[in-house]
């Protein structure tokens, strides 16, 4: 296990952790002007929000070969299927590929309505997810669905 050493402004050598930078440059820009902070803050959140995230690729398969979906693709594909039902929603997607990019599992999180029948709720979730997965991917034999109901919601 590596640490990384405190940052100490009397010795430049000594690097500075990514949270230390940050919490310098926030306590200078604060004293500098309480209105300048808040500008700059809300235009740090949007710069954050689009930036960059690359996703992994999940390799998917029809009459004319292999192709690949990015696995936000998938995960927005897979929320959208479950939206649509009346008694589910989702809180949470994971994919898991294996070295050639292939979906083994997909794990979905969600909260069902208050007074919905459980193990129903969830098993329409899967179908949701099955079909979309097929519709995606084209027939992906082997790929373990899970579906997890952590939440109620009214």
């Amino acid at each position: 296990m590596t640490t990384t050493p405190d940052h100490n402004p009397a010795n430049p050598a000594t690097p500075a952790s990514g949270d230390q930078l940050l919490a310098q440059a926030a306590e200078a820009l604060r004293l500098h002007t309480p209105s300048g902070w808040q500008v700059f803050r809300v235009n740090l959140l949007e710069t954050v929000r689009r930036a960059y995230r690359p996703s992994a690729p999940i390799r998917g398969r029809h009459e004319r070969g292999e192709f690949v979906v990015s696995c936000d693709v998938l995960t927005a594909d897979v929320r959208e299927a479950v939206d649509r039902l009346p008694q589910a929603e989702v809180t949470a997607v994971r994919c898991v590929t294996d070295e050639q990019d292939h979906l083994e599992l997909l794990t979905v999180e969600t909260g069902v309505r208050y007074g919905a029948h459980v193990p129903t709720a969830a098993e329409e979730v899967r179908r949701a997810v099955v079909g979309t997965i097929r519709e995606l991917l084209g027939e992906v034999d082997g790929v373990r669905v899970h579906v997890h109901v952590g939440d109620v919601f009214p």
